[in-house]
């Protein structure tokens, strides 16, 4: 259940960045206009990066937390496994 909570906060985050990231194009020219145009641009680009960054330490995060609720499993069946006693080993009469 967590998840698949997580998993769609995820996918959530994802469509919501890649919605966001619509950078103007880039303006020729060597005018004032051009120049801030094109360091908006660049900015916005910034912004993509680091938004494709973060998503990427959230899946990371993300994968971890599975990995970790995982191992919790395992060894929660692990320790909920019978014990297993050895027999003693067969010592023939002695005649």
């Amino acid at each position: 259940m967590i998840k698949g909570f997580m998993l769609a906060a995820v996918m959530t985050l994802g469509t919501a960045t890649s919605a966001m990231a619509a950078c103007p194009s880039q303006v020729p020219g060597s005018t004032i206009e051009a120049i801030k145009a094109n360091e908006q641009r660049v900015l916005c680009l910034l912004r993509e990066v680091e938004a494709a960054a973060q998503q990427r330490q959230y899946e990371s995060q993300l994968k971890a937390l599975e990995n970790s609720v995982r191992d919790l499993q395992l060894q929660q069946r692990f320790n909920a496994m019978p014990s297993f006693t050895a027999p003693a080993p067969f010592v023939p009469p002695m005649l």
